[in-house]
């Protein structure tokens, strides 16, 4: 009697079909694999800018009780990371304070741009790159521009998204 599997065809129409099933849990598993990626990374941005948040605030607080609080007129639109680097919190893909715009070929991570003094994140995942700054945020009463302890509202510190 003759069954299907007696067949001369069929290995070959077994281990065809086993091969395109393999193939689909593949593709499937590395899309799965690439939105992980994205998720981590976008989970490892918002994890530093909450570092450099809090950083921030005990910098604040430092500058409070040296009173230094005129000097916070130079941490606006400054280099986050040299907190870090002092606090021992720099992240691990920090590359470096560089003073022309970024090209293309720059490497996924963290850059300081000097010349626009804005932080940078060059996203490894296409054309994501996001800029942040930090920003001084107060009530300049005497219309100055610039902020007087003595004279000014203190609103806050904060390390924010920047539309470049």
């Amino acid at each position: 009697m003759n069954t299907i599997g007696s067949h001369p065809g069929a290995i070959l129409f077994r281990l065809s079909i086993m091969i395109i099933l393999i193939a689909i849990l593949i593709v499937v598993f590395f899309s799965y694999i690439e939105d992980t990626e994205r998720e981590l990374e976008r989970a490892s941005i918002a994890q530093t800018k909450r570092i450099i948040d809090s950083s921030l605030a005990v910098v604040f607080s430092s500058y409070a009780v040296s009173g230094r609080l005129d000097d916070l007129n130079d941490l606006a639109g400054g280099n986050p990371f040299v907190f870090l680097r002092e606090f021992g919190l720099l992240p691990p893909g920090y590359v470096g304070a560089i003073d022309a715009d970024h090209g293309v070929d720059l490497a996924p991570g963290w850059y300081y741009l000097s010349h626009r003094r804005l932080v940078l994140y060059k996203s490894g995942f296409g054309n994501a790159d996001l800029y942040y700054a930090i920003v001084l945020n107060y009530q300049d009463v005497n219309q100055s521009g610039a902020f007087e302890s003595t004279i000014d509202r203190f609103r806050n510190l904060q390390f924010v998204a920047s539309g470049q």
